[in-house]
């Protein structure tokens, strides 16, 4: 679950607040503050492109737009996770291939303990 923290949090090291890009692309924010976004925008060149789409909305949209997008990325993200999770369980025969694997490596170390006395 720490993965989907990571992922999902606006106040990494580097990265532009969500709510920070909101108002700029609003148009909200001071010159510095603008020069500030813009800098950070200049060094990442996937959030540079994300904005310069989100410009082209207005602003209930983009909003809308990201929204959707978070809720889509934690869905998946959750659902991979659950699915991981299932495979094992579910699967009998890796189930006995694990068993087998064992039994056999644990035959085998007596099998060398014998040999080597």
């Amino acid at each position: 679950m720490s993965e989907l923290n990571d992922i999902l949090a606006n106040d990494a090291q580097g990265r532009l607040p969500e709510d920070k890009l909101m108002a700029y692309l609003e148009g909200r924010l001071s010159a510095e503050e603008q020069r500030e976004v813009e800098n950070l925008l200049s060094q990442e060149g996937f959030e540079s492109d994300a904005v310069e789409g989100l410009k082209y909305l207005p602003p209930a949209d983009a909003k809308e737009a990201v929204n959707q997008l978070n809720h889509t990325l934690r869905k998946e993200l959750l659902s991979r996770k659950h699915q991981r999770r299932r495979q094992i369980k579910d699967n009998p025969w890796a189930l006995l291939a694990i068993g087998l694997t064992l039994l056999l490596v644990i035959l085998a170390y007596f099998v060398i303990r014998l040999v080597i006395k």
